[in-house]
């Protein structure tokens, strides 16, 4: 390949398809953001603070187990899948009879916790209904594949049917006065449909149902590449959703219910960093095998750049506007989740760091470590959390989860020495990345008048 041609292959220059590709995958990833936001709105309002917080409370206990469902599946199969070497039929049908025998597991092990800690029968029973989404969550792993195969316009087929659904029967539910249980329903019915779309959308594309098969190597390979991210993943969980737990036994469910409306509203500053950091992903593999070690090392680091700088922006756009923004969405019963808002949107530039940190790991398959720095980022949340929400109510949930994404998502890679390269790649970003968006920018432009 001339030098010619390797200098018009790069990471924000792709064919229009794949460019079409990029873009479903963030409208899509947008619209279930959308979805889910305007799902706890309608609660929020209908419901108050009171039961908006016990409501989410349930969801957040749920949500400690439900990684398993998936067991992590997703981005390995991708990388599988990209690169070509095993027979897909094999892969999807590993994956299904694995993720359908981890829920199992998830399942019998939220029954446990649920036994040991909640006393409110009624707070049990929604938590435990709700649990049985872990067993519609096995076929989400079809994302994977759709993603790698860069048909990403299904699943935004998928998401945009699934969230008109939702969206109409969560409004005919607040309208007619439906308490909690109706909008746990509603929940596990979003969970179910998505999955059952992106089966029939598979079924209908590829009719190739009936060759999947279960390959025990294939199963004990994706569990082995996937248990790292696994741990990383309930250690995310951990300081994305137990804060939410803590708060309510330490402080009660009105506060819960404000916390998470602000919450809730930042995870639209996260969704374009976490998906453009998988769509991206195949190029990336593309270019590593295809170009070589040095395009994919330049291009990795401009990834890097981008994702930052613009989760930055998104930051500082945000940060003004929180007290707007809360009071349209929610109303004034909301008020005290402002200062959250404003605070907590710092996290989306950390997630977004972390985010670009676990494809790379994943493409130069140096994940088998990750977990040590979720685990760190874990632990120093609850312990913070045990420590600073009885002195400073939900603010110190807030300050806890900022510094334990800090840890996870960027220093603990300068302290875990296969990773320390990554260490370096954030650290140019957020010191020379403007520079080379510019210069990349400009380089652009100049391809294009040639």
């Amino acid at each position: 390949m001339s030098s010619e041609t390797k200098s018009k292959v790069g990471m924000f220059m792709v064919k229009n398809h794949n460019f079409f590709n990029a873009f479903w995958a963030i409208l899509s990833k947008f619209l279930a953001g959308v979805k889910l936001i305007i799902i706890g709105i309608i609660v929020a309002r209908y419901l108050g603070p009171n039961d908006f917080g016990a409501f989410s409370y349930c969801i957040s206990f749920v949500t400690l187990f439900s990684v398993l469902a998936e067991f992590r599946f997703h981005n390995i199969i991708i990388r599988e899948i990209s690169e070509g070497k095993i027979q897909i039929e094999k892969i999807l049908g590993s994956a299904f009879y694995s993720c359908f025998f981890f829920s199992v597991i998830g399942y019998f092990l939220l029954v446990v916790l649920v036994n040991l800690v909640e006393t409110d029968e009624s707070l049990k029973y929604l938590i435990l209904v709700y649990g049985i989404s872990y067993f519609f969550q096995t076929l989400r792993f079809l994302r994977a594949f759709f993603i790698a195969k860069y048909k990403n316009d299904i699943i935004f087929r998928a998401e945009i049917m699934a969230g008109i659904t939702i969206i109409v029967f969560g409004l005919i539910l607040g309208v007619t006065g439906q308490g909690k249980i109706a909008f746990i329903g509603l929940r596990i019915f979003d969970v179910l449909l998505i999955s059952a779309l992106l089966f029939v959308f598979y079924h209908l594309k590829f009719n190739k149902i009936k060759k999947w098969r279960f390959d025990k190597q294939i199963s004990i390979g994706l569990i082995k590449n996937a248990s790292p991210l696994v741990l990383s993943s309930l250690a995310l969980v951990v300081f994305q959703q137990f804060d939410k737990i803590m708060i309510k036994h330490f402080l009660d469910e009105y506060s819960v219910g404000q916390y998470t409306a602000a919450v809730s509203l930042i995870s639209l500053i996260v969704f374009a960093p976490v998906v453009l950091s998988e769509v991206i992903s195949p190029y990336l593999i593309a270019i590593k095998v295809k170009i070589g070690k040095d395009a994919y090392e330049k291009n990795s680091q401009l990834f890097s750049d981008y994702i930052f700088w613009g989760s930055f922006l998104l930051c500082i756009i945000v940060i003004p506007l929180s007290g707007i923004i809360i009071n349209i969405v929610y109303g004034s019963e909301y008020s005290e989740a402002i200062k959250v808002m404003q605070i907590f949107s710092w996290q989306g530039v950390l997630i977004a760091m972390g985010s670009v940190a676990a494809q790379i790991m994943i493409i130069d398959n140096t994940h088998q470590k990750a977990y040590f720095k979720s685990i760190a980022g874990g632990v120093i949340n609850i312990i913070l959390n045990l420590v600073w929400i009885p002195e400073y109510g939900i603010m110190g949930a807030v300050w806890a989860s900022l510094v334990a994404y800090g840890v996870s998502s960027y220093f603990a890679h300068f302290f875990i020495l296969r990773y320390r390269y990554i260490f370096f790649v954030q650290t140019r970003s957020m010191t020379h990345g403007l520079l080379n968006i510019f210069t990349d920018i400009k380089n652009r432009k100049k391809g294009l008048n040639a």
